[in-house]
């Protein structure tokens, strides 16, 4: 059993909801019920009662806890104390420049605290991260999810979902989501071809039979950011590009369809480097 699903089963327990717990372990709803439904069929019970407020645990459940947190807590101690035995690490991150603003510097910075030297190599698609994972001038990649050779080690880190970005003077700006049909006639301001948000809302557009209209094509997300505010258009990013937009004038809607989304991995050069790690990009 992973020890990872124990500690989603705890902060559920604490949260007493599936979706806050889900928000604060930075996975999907849909995971973390599988990750429970793990535990549970591993021990053959019932560990919670579910309602419209939320979960509460039975007494199965209730027992589980009491016995499994003091044990979460020894394994922590107990990695302390091994890492006082293992040597010093680098390790050379290749990631894309929305994850290296917003989502991975807290995590550098614990693994830092722990002794393990980070340097942070950026470029715009996660192909060219991953041609460089293949050629060894990274040793690690937080990227969108690829398929990749049984000699790499990778593991899944969160899902996201995209959004729609457009500015305050746009008729649907007072909407609460955009559905694609939505954007069948906007200008779109998007980022390249060989993008894979690019190519997942082209995928997209092409199951609902839409034919979009690139205004525009801009590398990088900040640019984008500006064409949409000067006016250019409608631009789609992911979650975690929206969540600082850094401009007032703008607002971020999210896109009605379940395929407009990316999901978010770790991948690694050596499979010890991938279990050392994924606890620190997990958190």
């Amino acid at each position: 059993m992973n020890i990872d699903y124990f500690a989603s089963f705890v902060e559920t327990a604490k949260q007493k909801s599936i979706f806050k717990a889900s928000q604060n372990l930075n996975i999907t709803h849909t995971a973390l019920s599988k990750q429970i439904r793990r535990v549970e069929d591993y021990f053959g019970v019932a560990l919670f009662t579910r309602s419209t407020s939320g979960v509460s645990l039975t007494e199965a459940g209730d027992t589980l806890y009491r016995r499994i947190e003091p044990v979460l807590e020894e394994m922590a101690l107990i990695q302390a104390d091994m890492n006082k035995f293992s040597e010093k690490k680098s390790i050379v991150l290749g990631t894309l420049p929305s994850l290296a603003a917003h989502y991975l510097p807290k995590k550098v910075m614990a693994l830092q605290e722990k002794g393990i030297k980070v340097e942070i190599v950026v470029r715009n698609t996660s192909l060219e991260i991953f041609d460089l994972l293949k050629s060894g001038t990274v040793n690690t990649a937080v990227i969108e999810r690829l398929p990749v050779h049984k000699s790499f080690w990778i593991t899944d880190l969160f899902e996201e979902s995209f959004y729609a970005v457009l500015p305050q003077n746009h008729q649907l700006f007072s909407n609460e989501y955009i559905a694609v049909a939505n954007l069948a006639t906007e200008p779109l301001v998007l980022y390249p071809a060989e993008c894979h948000v690019r190519k997942t809302m082209t995928s997209v557009f092409a199951k609902h039979n839409i034919v979009p209209t690139i205004q525009t094509e801009v590398a990088f997300g900040d640019f984008l950011l500006g064409y949409v505010a000067a006016g250019a258009g409608i631009t789609v990013l992911p979650k975690t590009a929206v969540e600082h937009l850094g401009h007032n004038t703008l607002k971020a809607l999210p896109i009605r369809d379940t395929e407009a989304k990316r999901t978010i991995s770790l991948i690694c050069a050596s499979e010890q480097d991938g279990f050392l790690l994924r606890k620190y990009f997990k958190q």
